[in-house]
Parts: structure tokens; sequence; C-alpha cells
């Protein structure tokens, strides 16, 4: 494994930042003329909003994309013979990129979709226990929500489970914390029982 000179280090943070930038849910829902997707729902970028606002193919399409744009930095990186700890830092950047995009005043999504990407150039075999607590949770409570955030809390577990040295476990736990802050809202409603579930929910009162 290499490790890259400052310079070097700092130009891939950039670029993971900006890739995971890219708000593709906004750009999708305005491109199929259904207006600017933050004005419905919860007022979301994500795939969950963007589905209920455009439709469950728009909303699988952004899932997609959200997915990619984590994946791809983390991957080119990981194929360079970058090491893990480099890895990490760049799967946190690409997550702060869609979360604090400077296109759309540094207010973006949740990270949950872009945080799957990077986990899985990163490590994909840490991604199935998480993915597994994200379906049991949805199937039993239907808030997607609920399954992101304890989902998001898994995948450090899961690389501490395996053994990951500490500046990646730091770095993972960064991730994980930023989706679970970015959720603050959703777990006030789910704490009162007000939080809408993902089916039998109206599209304009979804708060996911």
């Amino acid at each position: 494994m290499s490790s890259p000179s400052l310079s070097s280090l700092v130009l891939w943070c950039l670029g993971a930042f900006l890739c995971g930038s890219i708000p593709f849910g906004l750009l999708l829902v305005k491109l199929a003329g259904k207006g600017d997707v933050r004005q419905h729902g919860s007022g979301n970028i994500g795939a969950t909003n963007v589905s209920r606002v455009g439709g469950k193919a728009l909303g699988i399409v952004t899932l997609l994309l959200d997915i990619l744009k984590g994946f791809l930095p983390v991957f080119l990186a990981k194929r360079l013979g970058l090491g893990e700890p480099v890895l990490a830092l760049l799967a946190l950047w690409a997550v702060l990129g869609h979360v604090f995009t400077p296109w759309l005043a540094f207010k973006g999504g949740k990270g949950v979709a872009t945080a799957l990407g990077v986990a899985l150039a990163f490590k994909a075999s840490m991604v199935l226990p998480a993915l597994g607590v994200f379906i049991v949770l949805l199937l039993v409570f239907r808030y997607v929500s609920l399954g992101s955030v304890m989902s998001a809390a898994a995948l450090p577990l899961v690389l501490l489970w395996k053994g990951a040295p500490p500046m990646v476990l730091l770095l993972w736990s960064g991730i994980s914390l930023l989706v679970i802050v970015k959720h603050h809202e959703n777990i006030g409603r789910l704490l009162k029982g007000t939080e809408s579930p993902l089916w039998g929910a109206k599209k304009e009162k979804a708060h996911v």
C-alpha cells in the first residue's frame, strides 16, 4: 500500500468531496419536470424523498447514482494502491460532499446512500451486516430513518470486529456519526411517535 504526498492527498480529498457533492436527486427531479424536490415532502434531496415526489423509478435511479458517487473515488484510490487510512479519509470526504454540497449553500442530503457506496468500495464485506440491520428494521418497523441510523451505527462496529486499525475506526466512526446527526429530526420524531413510515404515508407528509 502506498501513501500519497500531502499535496496529492489534498487533491484526492477535494476530488472525493466534489464527486460526493453532485445533487443527483435535485437534478433528476428537475429534469423530470417535477420542480424542486426540496419544496416537497421532507425537503431532502435523497432517494426516499425523490421517490415520493418523482416516483419510485426516479428514486431508484437517485439511489444508484448517490451510491456510485461515493463508490467511485474510494474505488479508484484503492485500485491505485492507497492504504486503508487514506481510503477511509476519502470515504469521509465523499460523504461530507453529499451532506454539505457547495452547490446548494452547503445543504445536502443525509448521506446514507453515499455512505453505502464508500463502504462497498472500502470493504464490501462490511456492508452485509449493516444492510441486514437496515432490512430487518425496515420490515419490522417500516421506518427508513430508523434502519438508516442503526445501519450507519453498525458500520464501525463491524470494522472493530474485523480488527481495523484505530485511525480507520476513527474515520468510519466520523462517517457514522455524521449520518446519525443528519437524522436528528427523524430521531426526534421517532421518539415522539410522529415519524412517517415508508409505506402507508402521504407523499407530502413524509419526513424521511
